[in-house]
């Protein structure tokens, strides 16, 4: 298979977790991805989860402390914390067979599914840590699923959410961001600048993502 028919089944998968209507159909898309995941999005130079992983080592200085991995997938964030000393890690995701993957990995102290849109099977004020690198999309979780996680994260936890720009300014990300900001709920602590998270994909080449990291009060 040429390198150009790769990248063109990858932006097929992309097109469908993309296009998602509802909870079911992006199940299913990711279910039927996750055999060849990991593989795909490497052709496609994704970029998303070394940068996450690094943003999130910048801020958090102790290893062992909580961190919840929400939408693990296949545990790319995962294995990136992991090889950076943590190693207390949590994996959340909506596919049993994403996360079946992100098992064999053997980086995770314990792996749940879940949806962001209803309560997860976590207390109030358990991670010290949250990153989700994937997850507020198209396609995907609107900006509400920012409410659970912000429960689930203790005060003084450090958030980090990777956003592609039309995510951000075209899904409420930037309203809610910034509202939670005037009120108090978290404080922006780093902004990457926009660039391509995927950089050899055929047909999202172009598309600008960054990686926010905030700090809940």
């Amino acid at each position: 298979m040429t390198a150009q028919n790769e990248r063109k089944a990858v932006d097929n998968h992309l097109e469908k977790v993309y296009g998602a209507t509802n909870t079911a159909t992006l199940n299913a898309a990711y279910s039927g991805w996750a055999d060849d995941y990991d593989t795909d999005v490497s052709s496609m130079g994704y970029r998303f989860p070394i940068l996450g992983a690094a943003i999130l080592a910048r801020h958090l200085l102790k290893n062992d402390a909580s961190i919840l991995d929400a939408g693990a997938g296949t545990g790319l964030v995962g294995g990136w914390l992991h090889d950076l000393g943590y190693t207390n890690i949590t994996a959340l995701d909506l596919s049993p067979e994403m996360l079946e993957k992100a098992r064999l990995r053997n980086v995770y102290t314990q792996l749940e599914t879940g949806d962001l849109l209803k309560r997860l099977p976590f207390a109030d004020d358990t991670f010290e840590a949250v990153i989700a690198v994937g997850v507020f999309t198209q396609g995907h979780v609107p900006s509400q699923g920012l409410d659970e996680i912000l429960r689930v994260a203790r005060s003084g936890a450090i958030m980090v959410v990777p956003l592609m720009e039309n995510s951000w300014e075209q899904l409420g990300f930037k309203e809610k961001a910034i509202a939670w900001e005037k009120a108090g709920k978290w404080k922006r602590i780093e902004q990457t600048p926009w660039c391509s998270p995927m950089p050899n994909s055929a047909d999202h080449k172009d598309d600008l993502g960054a990686v926010f990291a905030w700090r809940t009060c």
